[in-house]
């Protein structure tokens, strides 16, 4: 009896309904903030489930969608636009069905308008966006119900310590007109892997090697177009100056 009262039943984690619900494993030990890596389901693959900032994520999305909306009638030219008086008959013609004063039926012509492909996707992307809205508010309120976190703080963090790999991206596309392409891929091939936490001298051997084989293939074999004037390759002789541009 008093075994039975001190063992808890194995089906009492089945009462939390979120993962964050769990009790904290206390055995001292080192537990990782990344989850184990599991086997691979196809149902898997197509599982969504709602997590803390979702409602916030749904507010930004359902906030764009709005503004494409508001937007679609100045910058489509509907605005300024005058329909005629028999709109049934213009939109028929315009849909390839009838005939107006002789003219040639086509049909779809309207598909051609630049005004229509716009329309289309607003079509599906506001009510999306409002129903993901609606469904993520339901979300919301029933974390807060049984006490669950809710504060979107660590995914906000999360998205803000992404932008400073933007700023990186930003900074190579401004070094390569002074250092060229050869130099700045280098630079930033062996940056990043350090930054990331690959460091030590077989790591930056392997990064050096494999920004080196960037440069080869992109733009000694692939030719790909790069500034024609560039400041470290203008202070090198005429001959010199002229390869590393055409294959570095």
């Amino acid at each position: 009896m008093d075994q039975a009262l001190s063992t808890p039943a194995s089906s009492d984690t089945d009462l939390y309904l979120f993962d964050e619900a769990q009790p904290p494993v206390a055995d001292g030990g080192f537990k990782s903030e990344c989850p184990p890596d599991k086997k691979v389901k196809v149902e898997d693959l197509f599982r969504f489930s709602r997590g803390r900032g979702d409602l916030q994520v749904s507010l930004v999305a359902a906030g764009i969608a709005v503004f494409f909306l508001v937007c679609f009638w100045t910058q489509t030219g509907w605005s300024d636009r005058t329909l005629p008086d028999e709109l049934g008959a213009y939109v028929a013609h315009q849909l390839g069905l009838i005939e107006l004063d002789g003219r040639v039926t086509r049909l779809g012509r309207i598909l051609k308008q630049s005004w229509v492909a716009p329309m289309l996707c607003l079509l599906v992307l506001v009510p999306a966006a409002l129903w993901n809205l609606r469904s993520s508010l339901k979300e919301h309120q029933w974390r807060k119900r049984f006490l669950l976190p809710t504060s979107a703080y660590l995914e906000v963090t999360r998205y803000v310590a992404a932008l400073e790999f933007v700023a990186y991206f930003i900074a190579y596309t401004l070094v390569v007109p002074w250092l060229g392409y050869l130099v700045s891929t280098v630079l930033m091939g062996t940056l990043l892997p350090w930054r990331l936490g690959y460091r030590g001298r077989t790591w930056f051997v392997r990064s050096l090697l494999a920004s080196l084989g960037v440069v080869v293939v992109f733009r000694t074999f692939l030719q790909i177009k790069t500034p024609v004037s560039i400041w470290l390759y203008d202070q090198l002789p005429t001959a010199l100056r002229g390869f590393m541009l055409t294959y570095f």
